[in-house]
């Protein structure tokens, strides 16, 4: 049986439910799969492949996320990696995935490690799940209200990228 191992990291808890359910899904295809945050994540040795995932705040992924990538880049560079990314952008504008896709390419090129796959996904604006300052930012910036989060897509992409993991 294979074995995956899915670190995120999140601020709100968005991009938590999501790992979860990516999670979920690989587990459905007969994996065996471990979600944690990147904050207690363990080195990537052992699994067959790594899904890492996080929110964006102020343009970046989550730093503890970062540094997790960072920190196994070597051990991630000889591995089965893929990516996933939750973003408001694309919930306020679906067409906007080079933008958000940005994101993740920063790290990329800090850390050199080059996932199979890359999961984009439009995250949520609850505002009682965010700071007084965040919430304050995203009214400036007349963000959207609500969970925009695609379920069937994340499944879906999660379904997808199984195979091209080894994973099932």
């Amino acid at each position: 049986m294979s074995k995956a191992l899915v670190v995120y990291g999140t601020g709100t808890g968005c991009t938590a439910e999501i790992a979860e359910r990516i999670g979920a899904t690989l587990a459905a295809s007969g994996a065996t799969v471990e979600v944690v945050p990147a904050k207690g994540a363990p080195v990537p040795a052992g699994y067959d492949a790594v899904l890492v995932g996080s929110g964006i705040r102020a343009g970046s992924w989550h730093q503890p996320v970062k540094e997790w990538v960072a920190k196994n880049a070597a051990a991630l560079k000889g591995s089965k990696v893929a990516f996933f990314t939750a973003c408001l952008t694309l919930g306020q504008d679906p067409t906007k995935t080079d933008e958000v896709r940005a994101y993740t390419d920063a790290l990329i090129a800090e850390t050199g490690v080059e996932p199979l796959d890359l999961g984009l996904f439009a995250g949520w604006n609850e505002p009682k799940k965010f700071s007084f300052i965040e919430r304050t930012v995203l009214k400036m910036m007349k963000a959207p209200e609500g969970d925009f989060r695609d379920w069937k897509a994340i499944e879906a992409w999660a379904g997808e990228v199984a195979p091209k993991l080894g994973l099932g």
